[in-house]
């Protein structure tokens, strides 16, 4: 790579950063494409990393893959066979597809993940793992015949990095308005999230069964929730209770 393309990725990264605080959903989406898009990246997405049991589309924050795709992808459920999302469970550091390894012979499904996705152009791929306390992500990308030299590979980084970040922060449901719970309200929330009955978390605080459901109802109606079910469940989500 030219010194005056190494500067054009150090530009575009350090402009995509700036920017990306004040972007919304969709013209971060449209901006973030726009930069894969100039590496030669046409498709990509961002989810969580797999889990037994979990699906792609119960995990996906941002989906650019081809829809036909995508369907397939979901429907053979190959997110538990990928050999992409495996290795990015197992590592911090960026990798080019070719990087995540399988056993062809031993493992035909996830081979045959990866023949199918170079049927639908996705050739080649650079794929981002990021690691979080709650839990671990990845941004996939991939392209007929991308540009993957350091330079580029590094800006990509940053770039996918920044974006991932900010769209789960504008995906994060935001506490309402109306007002704190209380320390009693969040305590008995956290013995009604330990599936204690009213009468139960009456007898443990020495309250009266009575005063346990009044908390109850305030609590649910300063969190929006409908039942005792869907405000342990907000107040869980929201980091106002823990288990």
């Amino acid at each position: 790579m030219s010194v005056g393309a190494s500067h054009e990725w150090g530009r575009r990264a350090l402009e995509f950063v700036d920017a990306v605080g004040r972007l919304s959903a969709p013209d971060l989406i449209e901006k973030f494409e726009a930069q894969i898009a100039a590496a030669g990246f046409h498709a990509y997405i961002m989810a969580g990393l797999p889990a037994i049991g979990s699906s792609l589309t119960d995990l996906t924050i941002a989906n650019g893959w081809p829809e036909a795709w995508f369907e397939i992808y979901e429907k053979e459920n190959f997110c538990q066979v990928d050999p992409v999302p495996r290795h990015g469970c197992s590592t911090v550091q960026p990798f080019e597809w070719s990087e995540a390894v399988y056993d062809r012979d031993k493992e035909p499904q996830a081979h045959q993940v990866m023949t199918w996705a170079a049927e639908f152009g996705l050739k080649r791929g650079y794929c981002i793992p990021l690691h979080y306390d709650d839990g671990g992500a990845m941004i996939s990308m991939a392209g007929s015949d991308p540009e993957l030299d350091p330079v580029s590979k590094s800006a990509l980084q940053l770039i996918s990095i920044y974006a991932h970040n900010r769209i789960r922060a504008l995906n994060r449901p935001k506490v309402p308005r109306r007002g704190p719970l209380t320390p009693r309200e969040r305590e008995i929330l956290k013995w009604a999230a330990e599936g204690k009955t009213s009468w139960e978390i009456s007898v443990i605080l020495d309250l009266s069964e009575r005063t346990v459901k009044f908390h109850l109802i305030e609590a649910s109606r300063k969190l929006n929730a409908v039942n005792r079910t869907a405000a342990v469940a907000k107040a869980l989500a929201w980091g106002l209770i823990k288990l």
